[in-house]
């Protein structure tokens, strides 16, 4: 035990006089000229001291200085500056000139990423020398040689300008670089991005393959967390998980999102791959796909209950939990200024098998965009919906303000109550809906829908239910109080059904011409024309109903009816629909007729009567 203690206490002397003679004989700022060098040499970057290096001896043997500066050439402001530094140095190499330095330490550094912090290039200025002059280079064999394993970077702050108006600060940077082999590096990143009130903290893990640095880098991002809160987000933001494969190219400079896989408030997901290619006009490649997304989850939707007050009435609501309504906003959301289409190309592939916005669960939903100098081709906006299919194949040009759209809605065999019902107007309709239009207009939300776009609408309704008119009954109960040759009606339901019901319609600013209306059951078939209000939400439609059967007795004043197209009027708001309907006028008109032809056929028997000319001269008048 006394030997053991002996060598220890040995042991500790040799270290406390090798350290004390380390701190006495070597002087840290012999090799500071050195790493300036190196610094400006290998990355054009000139390194400034503001203080004398000194040594820490406990509990690492360190070097500390006070604020450094990190300045590209002829920049107008560093792009690195912190309050200190600290290098954690290894003892044995020091005896042969080596400087390995395990970890070098950034605190409180702010980052630029600025116009003013880039290099600028001045041919006809003169020339910097390369490194400090204040302290010398040693040279030959005792020339220090410089090695790092780990940076880190505490409590910082990065300042990004992405142009003139808009400037990214990345807060509360945790950064941790360490060499696992001479190709590759660990990179742990804890940081906070804050921008439009909203604030992204994010904690990522990744392993960077350096070999062939500079002209591209990859990185494998083993594990990735991130929160998104603030204003226009679900109270409890939107947080997950994720994976993915990024790879950075130099020449042509590009950088890309490869296997990535994310997970979106436990609910949703997406897979796929991201590429950005930086030329003067990026250029963007995106394929994604997803087993499910939820949007009304993502932006706080769900908890709107459907056909509110609230949503009916109000679409520029402030509160982040209420969900924008269709076709009843009172004024334009923007001036529909979408030039920032001109600013890149991209060519976007989006495909989700379940898909959920504004309360509709969409199928196979798929989206496919090419956008070319502020003109953009959605050849694909498709999906399955309510029991059918739907697609909405799109152009649009923002190279003129306000956007210009051009779109051929198609639909088959959409149930159309549920979907009136997801767009927040009365379902007053039941059946299988199917659409084929050509519209056109300024501007992508409902108010340009129902202020400023035009075209064509054809409109199939299979099976269709209208509620709140029963048109048979009311027109055999308008017949059976007139007279008694018609019995009172026994379907006392209020829903009007018809097999097949057909229009033909254009749409201009808002009102709807309904140029062509047919439809038809077992006991009716009507023709009519009209029109219809979006914003009004109220109609005015003529129609000439055939009412071929539910009389309910057989005479020949009901053979006569049946063959009858009565006018009825049906109009006003699509919640509260009226009706007129002139019985007393048509059986008027009836019993002229029916008197005419008696009329007739008795002069057609006498035609040898002497009274013919007055007779005829009666009828005439009548």
């Amino acid at each position: 035990m006394k030997r053991l203690l002996t060598t220890l206490i040995i042991l500790l002397v040799v270290i406390v006089t090798g350290l004390t003679a380390l701190v006495m004989l070597v002087n840290p700022n012999d090799f500071r000229g050195y790493i300036v060098k190196q610094v400006q040499k290998k990355s054009g970057y000139q390194l400034v001291f503001r203080d004398d290096l000194r040594w820490h001896i406990w509990p690492k043997l360190s070097i500390l200085t006070g604020e450094i500066a990190l300045t590209a050439e002829n920049a107008k402001a560093p792009a690195v500056v912190a309050e200190n530094m600290r290098l954690d140095v290894e003892l044995l190499p020091l005896l042969s000139h080596q400087l390995a330095v395990k970890e070098v330490m950034l605190k409180g550094a702010v980052l630029r990423f600025t116009p003013d912090s880039q290099p600028q290039k001045q041919p006809e200025a003169p020339i910097a020398p390369e490194s400090d002059v204040h302290y010398p280079i040693v040279t030959g064999s005792r020339a220090w040689k410089l090695d790092i394993a780990r940076i880190k970077v505490v409590d910082s702050l990065l300042i990004w300008q992405i142009n003139e108006n808009s400037q990214l600060n990345v807060r509360d940077i945790n950064l941790l670089l360490e060499k696992s082999d001479q190709d590759h590096v660990d990179l742990n990143l804890r940081s906070k991005i804050n921008k439009n009130q909203q604030e992204l903290s994010f904690e990522l893990n990744s392993s960077v393959n350096i070999s062939d640095y500079p002209q591209q880098l990859s990185a494998d991002i083993g594990s990735f967390k991130y929160q998104l809160q603030g204003v226009g987000l679900p109270s409890t933001g939107i947080q997950g998980e994720g994976s993915a494969i990024v790879k950075y190219q130099a020449s042509p400079e590009s950088i890309s999102l490869q296997k990535l896989a994310l997970t979106i408030n436990d609910e949703s997901a997406l897979k796929g791959d991201i590429t950005a290619t930086l030329k003067d006009k990026p250029q963007y490649a995106i394929k994604l796909n997803s087993p499910r997304l939820n949007l009304d989850n993502l932006l706080g939707w769900d908890a709107l209950p459907k056909n509110t007050p609230q949503a009916k009435h109000d679409y520029r609501i402030e509160n982040n939990s209420l969900k924008p309504v269709i076709a009843t906003s009172v004024s334009a959301l923007s001036d529909y200024d979408l030039t920032f289409l001109q600013g890149f190309d991209a060519n976007v592939s989006f495909t989700a098998d379940k898909f959920i916005y504004q309360g509709m669960d969409i199928d196979h939903f798929g989206l496919k965009a090419v956008n070319n100098d502020g003109l953009t081709e959605i050849t694909q906006l498709s999906g399955n919906v309510f029991g059918g299919h739907f697609a909405l194949p799109t152009s649009i040009d923002a190279t003129v303000v306000p956007a210009r759209l051009h779109t051929k809605p198609l639909l088959q065999k959409i149930e159309v109550q549920p979907l009136l019902t997801a767009l927040a107007l009365p379902a007053i309709f039941r059946g299988q809906l199917n659409v084929d239009g050509d519209l056109s207009g300024k501007g992508y939300d409902e108010y340009a829908i129902s202020h400023d776009w035009q075209g064509d609408l054809t409109i199939d309704l299979k099976n269709a239910r209208l509620k709140g008119l029963n048109i048979p009954q009311l027109i055999q109960q308008s017949f059976s109080r007139a007279t008694d040759q018609v019995s009172q009606p026994t379907n006392t339901d209020d829903f009007t059904e018809a097999k097949n019901m057909s229009v033909k319609a254009h749409l201009d600013r808002g009102e709807i011409r309904i140029s062509e209306l047919t439809a038809a059951s077992s006991m009716f078939n009507i023709k009519g024309q009209g029109r219809a209000n979006l914003l009004k939400q109220d109609t005015d439609v003529a129609l000439w109903v055939q009412l071929t059967k539910g009389w309910g007795k057989q005479n020949e004043f009901v053979r006569r009816l049946a063959q009858l197209k009565i006018p009825l009027r049906v109009y006003g708001d699509w919640n509260n629909l009226q009706y007129a309907l002139n019985v007393e006028s048509m059986l008027r008109d009836e019993l002229q007729q029916k008197a005419k032809k008696s009329i007739k056929d008795w002069l057609e028997n006498n035609s040898s009567n002497e009274n013919l000319k007055a007779l005829e001269d009666l009828l005439k008048k009548k």
